[in-house]
């Protein structure tokens, strides 16, 4: 009887106080540290244009700490594994200057555009970074024309 009663006084307490918060809303409510790291990029971007195929290419994506605290990067995650990541593994000071590096394979021809998810204690915990671009199909190397093999060739025999 006594927890239907606390259960009946819950609601009536809330609409007489709209404007306080219920312990719901303060528990669901993230807390932002303001004085926390925060980044600023130089691009969250990056467009490598037409690269050729098979040739691994890699861009660093920079950033400074413009807020108070450091910035630690816990994690880089990627969305498969044509890429390769890298990042500052230290603290970045307020004011200092870190990065996140990709290195994309280029083995399938066509368009492409992969993201890379920073995970941090940032302001800004979970931002994503994107490259793009085309590999272009990959010139035939070798001793032998596109149109002959070793069987077919002509010669003096």
């Amino acid at each position: 009887m006594l927890t239907a009663a606390a259960f009946s006084q819950t609601p009536a307490t809330s609409e007489q106080s709209p404007n306080s918060a219920t312990p719901a809303s303060s528990v669901a409510a993230p807390v932002v540290n303001p004085n926390a790291g925060e980044f600023q990029w130089v691009e969250e971007t990056h467009d490598f244009g037409n690269i050729p195929q098979g040739k691994p290419v890699e861009w660093k994506f920079e950033f400074t700490n413009s807020g108070k605290e450091p910035i630690i990067i816990s994690t880089v995650q990627k969305t498969c594994g044509c890429t390769v990541t890298d990042w500052t593994k230290e603290p970045i000071m307020p004011g200092q200057k870190g990065f996140v590096s990709a290195q994309y394979n280029a083995a399938k021809e066509g368009p492409f555009t992969k993201a890379i998810t920073v995970q941090s204690d940032s302001k800004t915990p979970s931002v994503k970074l994107f490259f793009k671009g085309t590999v272009e199909k990959a010139d035939q190397t070798g001793g032998v024309p596109a149109n002959q093999s070793i069987f077919n060739s002509s010669g003096g025999n």
